[in-house]
């Protein structure tokens, strides 16, 4: 009869183990879902600085994955709950929506931000005067010189 009730006390026991390590593990929060700052628009070819900012209701570590809407995506390493982030990336012309989520150290995941942003065309705008200009170089040789230092 001892012998019994060892074994039920040791099966007592790890039947709670078991069971706290659940509760601990299900208790994991995901992080919020993040922020993200940095311009809607810029010039395209140029490096623009996006910044990301999620916090996680257990204080867990946070890692960013960003997809740029380009085909390209990038993750961080991990940052302290809270701390914002910076990433860069160079745009060709066209409009793009930049996704990211955050995920803590114990792999719970938000839910994606988003942010559409536009690089438009770099155009030179073309009047009457200006193509008057460029069909007859030779009249204005100051105006000529202008024009070539311009790229027009």
């Amino acid at each position: 009869m001892n012998m019994r009730k060892k074994i039920f006390s040791i099966y007592i026991c790890m039947l709670l183990i078991v069971l706290g390590f659940t509760a601990i593990a299900a208790a994991n929060e995901p992080p919020t879902t993040p922020t993200i700052d940095g311009p809607t628009s810029g010039k395209a070819g140029v490096s623009q600085n996006y910044r990301f900012r999620s916090t996680d209701p257990d204080g867990d570590d946070i890692h960013y994955c960003i997809e740029w809407g380009c085909g390209e995506s990038d993750c961080t390493e991990p940052h302290p709950s809270g701390e914002e982030v910076t990433a860069s990336h160079t745009y060709s012309e066209g409009t793009f929506t930049i996704r990211v989520k955050a995920t803590d150290s114990n792999q719970a995941e938000s839910d994606w931000a988003t942010l559409e942003i536009t690089m438009p065309k770099n155009r030179v705008t073309q009047t009457p005067f200006l193509n008057f200009l460029k069909q007859h170089p030779n009249m204005f040789p100051i105006l000529r010189l202008l024009l070539q230092r311009l790229g027009l």
